[in-house]
């Protein structure tokens, strides 16, 4: 019977299969376990006339008192099954009530066992209580098996409505395990631990389908895990970190504005409500205390194409990272290659890529543009000596905001010549997880 996984119950040398399948079982499963739990319990082979113990070779085994509070911490609590079995029978009472009030308008005749079938699951579903469930589970697990093929046909009689449809005796409700309706089969895991006793284990076993999935060194359960995780973050905001306040006013309006379908899939920091201080080595900082924390989130940091950026984001890169952590930096700019910069040899055009270019400097030329018409210039700074290049920065940044931003208010949007370089920064934000 090969390639099956099983999901058991167990006390002493007492085992109860409540599922078993072919092929691999739900990942929600698998993640209710941790590598922890990999143990090699010893039954008895069952095999007739053989001494020798079946010992697993892929299992995970957790006491139900462990696995019930493992399930609490993560959020399957008592109460909210009981709130997620109310929701699911309300939805499937109302599917039920469209069902039959068609039947009966339509006065059709033909199929009445049909219609008597609707009416008892009708009926059920309005008995159904989780309290009613755990204590049907209860009461079956006295019997001889969980499956209506392990049930004789003379318990058949003395099976309750609730029970039969718990086993689908009348194979009615095939969606449900066990008829209980959740759609997340950690709650039902959650329900079955309701009917189990504190000195009972849970027992994965994986054993049959061990060479059929996996190769040596797999680690099913933390595979999982990591899959359900990423799986989960491509849900949540993603969390975009900035060198301060101005990146974050200029990166959060311009992708409000030029892509307002994609807005809501980002987070920026707020440091104006926080009153947080800014600067690259702050940013570096932020990174390294959230990935510290082991933040879930999918964190994107971006460090300004400057000497100060380089430096901090070349620190921060050779750290071990999360998967769920991209470090950018502003992407070169053509037009930045001969820029105008004043320094101590007066004023002259430059390529200021890596050394000088921050947010101001991808919000088009007519931005950077002052009131003689001229280009606003760099002023070249203080020298960084791990990157040997001096560090340099708009002389007007404020006014280059303002003007970009206006732009962004107006009755009509700036020329693609001039959002080309902003666009960029965005679409680099776009691709860094994919």
């Amino acid at each position: 019977m090969g390639n099956y996984y099983a999901l058991e119950l167990f006390s002493g040398d007492k085992r109860q299969i409540f599922f078993s399948e072919k092929g691999l079982p739900p990942s929600e499963f698998l993640t209710v376990f941790r590598p922890c739990d990999r143990a090699y319990p010893s039954f008895t082979s069952g095999i007739e006339d053989s001494d020798e113990p079946y010992i697993p070779s892929l299992a995970y085994v957790v006491s139900v008192p462990k696995l019930t509070e493992r399930l609490d911490v993560m959020g399957f609590t008592r109460q909210r099954l009981e709130e997620h079995v109310q929701r699911r029978l309300n939805a499937d009472q109302k599917d039920l009530d469209g069902r039959i009030e068609h039947y009966e308008q339509e006065g059709s005749s033909s199929i009445p066992s049909y219609y008597r079938q609707l009416k008892r699951q009708r009926r059920t579903l309005e008995q159904f209580t989780l309290r009613r469930w755990v204590n049907s589970m209860r009461d079956l697990r006295t019997r001889e098996g969980l499956s209506p093929f392990l049930v004789p046909k003379r318990s058949m009689k003395a099976l309750t409505s609730l029970q039969r449809h718990m086993l689908n005796v009348d194979e009615e409700y095939e969606w449900y395990y066990f008829g209980l309706p959740v759609t997340d089969l950690r709650f039902l895991l959650r329900a079955v631990l309701l009917c189990a006793d504190a000195d009972e284990n849970v027992f994965l076993d994986l054993t049959e389908i061990e060479n059929d999935y996996f190769t040596e060194g797999d680690e099913p359960v933390q595979d999982a895990l990591a899959e359900t995780i990423r799986m989960g973050r491509v849900c949540e905001k993603i969390l975009v970190l900035t060198e301060g306040r101005t990146d974050t006013r200029i990166l959060s309006k311009s992708l409000a504005i030029l892509y307002p379908h994609l807005a809501d899939l980002y987070s920026f920091l707020d440091y104006e409500a926080f009153n947080l201080g800014g600067g690259t080595g702050n940013l570096a900082s932020l990174v390294k205390g959230l990935a510290g924390v082991g933040i879930g989130n999918r964190v994107i940091a971006v460090f300004d194409n400057d000497s100060a950026g380089a430096v901090q984001a070349n620190d921060v890169r050779k750290l071990n990272l999360p998967d769920n952590f991209r470090i950018l930096t502003l992407p070169h700019l053509t037009f930045a290659k001969r820029y105008p910069t004043v320094g101590p040899n007066g004023t002259l055009r430059t390529d200021i890529n890596g050394r000088a270019c921050g947010i101001e400097l991808y919000l088009g030329t007519a931005a950077l543009t002052g009131e003689d018409g001229s280009l606003t210039p760099v002023q070249w700074g203080g020298y960084e000596a791990k990157v040997k290049r001096y560090q340099g920065e708009l002389t007007d940044k404020k006014g280059v905001e303002e003007r970009f931003l206006k732009s962004l208010d107006g009755p009509q949007l700036p020329d693609e010549a001039n959002l080309t370089a902003i666009r960029a920064v965005l679409q680099m934000m776009f691709t860094a997880f994919a």
